[in-house]
């Protein structure tokens, strides 16, 4: 028998290490999930995002359940649960499992904890590990600017390369793997916990106590959970508003992007899923969004690479920059109170479903970071809080793009000009008149009672700058 640890694989279509394992132990693979409490007391902790997240753990349940199988929940860190667990199944005379699969992270936090955890798991209990590609289609360890092991720090050529190498006969295989995986479906099981070791719903304790901090309003809004809700989510753009990606992906007040970012940060579905699902092809019409892909996986080889990102400036130099840091400016972005439109619009999005348009989050970035001149860290945690997508590789490499701090940045001298955006984006006000009701009737893209001015701000902003990179 064998287990299979989730973590951000919570799909069981096309799951690429549990499909192996269920193949060599003929279904007989028992699902278990660890909440650590480490990482639910990370400063960023996001209960918007964790109760989607404990809604797609639900929906994965009863997936398992259904075909067969079965998902233990365990309250505690990998290294006291599995302990726990295996000593319960000794205990019990169910016996040990031979084998354990998991799907690789990138994050360092869980780089740190699965090295950690391979070593227990095959030295102290003697277990086989399997682990397998997941939630990127070319890991960090495969692309490399020349033999040396040269990182790529710039976006371009680092898609350049991505691409050349999808086109190998070994990535090619790897798509054939995808293609298979999701046309066989959900797999059988053969195995099922006993009602011995589940006792407590884990499961339901931290849904009821998640949803005590959210509001009604927000829970009835929540997107449909699991796989099948993605790939639905994913052809409904394909056939309403793929063809018009390259244009509406810009405009705040129409559908035109995927969305696919909500549930590629649980494994709900994975980058080489949609790129299979989508066909793309570097000669696709639909090249736009598949480079929007590309850009995912840079990010997170970006921080395989570089971990210190997570709480430092790529660009080094400008960790000398002299942030102003108004509390009182940085609450007023927070809640949408800015006397920008177009910014108050995104912050109140974000506030109210969890959500913001990608264009709009450029803007409210550039704005925080080059108008308020607040450390781009104070925003990224913001995020993260707030975000049901919020996925630490993309947001910290967003953020730092907007910051001009880190790799392939927005020029430092370029700097978004609210008013402008908003009349090139938003043109008529939709989105922002959604947004911001009081406007409604009175639609303006100019300021009203701005807490900065913004040609002030910039000049400001330059001259930080160039403090920083004459240090």
């Amino acid at each position: 028998m064998g287990i299979h640890w989730f973590r951000r694989d919570l799909r069981l279509v096309g799951n690429p290490a549990l499909e192996k394992h269920l193949k060599i132990r003929e279904g007989r693979v028992l699902g278990v999930f660890c909440f650590d409490k480490k990482f639910l007391s990370r400063p960023d902790f996001s209960a918007p995002r964790f109760y989607f997240f404990l809604r797609t753990l639900e929906h994965l349940r009863k997936e398992m359940r259904d075909a067969g199988g079965d998902l233990l929940f365990l309250d505690t860190g990998p290294e006291e649960s599995f302990r726990k667990l295996f000593a319960q199944m000794e205990n019990e005379k169910w016996g040990r499992p031979v084998s354990i699969s998991w799907n690789r992270d990138y994050e360092p936090y869980a780089r740190t904890r699965d090295a950690r955890m391979h070593e227990i798991f095959e030295r102290e209990f003697e277990l086989t590990t399997r682990t397998e590609r997941d939630h990127l289609l070319i890991e960090p360890t495969e692309l490399t600017k020349d033999e040396k092991g040269g990182t790529y720090q710039v976006y371009t050529p680092f898609s350049r390369k991505w691409l050349k190498l999808f086109q190998t006969p070994e990535i090619e295989n790897r798509m054939d793997a995808v293609s298979r995986g999701l046309k066989s479906g959900v797999p059988e099981f053969h195995a099922k916990w006993p009602k011995t070791f589940t006792g407590e719903d884990i499961l339901a304790n931290y849904l009821e106590k998640t949803a005590d901090q959210l509001t009604p309003k927000f829970i009835e809004h929540l997107p449909e959970t699991g796989h099948e809700a993605a790939v639905a989510l994913l052809k409904d753009f394909e056939k309403h508003h793929a063809d018009a990606y390259d244009v509406a992906r810009d405009i705040p007040s129409v559908p035109g992007t995927s969305k696919m970012s909500i549930y590629l940060k649980h494994g709900a579905i994975s980058v080489p899923q949609i790129i299979c699902l989508l066909k793309l092809t570097p000669d696709s019409k639909h090249l736009k969004y598949f480079k929007e892909l590309i850009w995912r996986e840079f990010y997170y080889h970006i921080l395989y690479h570089h971990p210190r990102v997570e709480t430092e400036a790529f660009l080094l130099k400008y960790e000398s920059l002299e942030w102003e840091n108004s509390r009182k400016n940085f609450k007023l972005w927070c809640e949408g109170k800015t006397g920008y439109p177009i910014v108050d619009a995104g912050m109140r999005q974000l506030n109210e479903t969890g959500w913001m348009h990608n264009r709009v989050r450029m803007i409210v970035a550039s704005f925080l970071t080059k108008d308020l001149l607040i450390d781009y860290r104070w925003g990224e945690k913001y995020f993260m809080e707030k975000l049901l997508d919020g996925d630490l590789a993309p947001n910290n490499g967003g953020w730092q793009w907007a910051a001009s701090t880190g790799c392939d940045p927005q020029p430092y001298f370029r700097i978004f000009n609210p008013v402008s955006q908003s009349e090139k984006f938003d043109p008529r006000g939709e989105y922002i008149q959604k947004w911001v009701p009081e406007l409604r009737g009175k639609f303006t893209h100019e300021p009203i009672n701005p807490i900065v001015v913004h040609s002030v701000q910039r000049d400001k902003c330059l001259a930080m700058f160039k403090r920083a990179r004459a240090n």
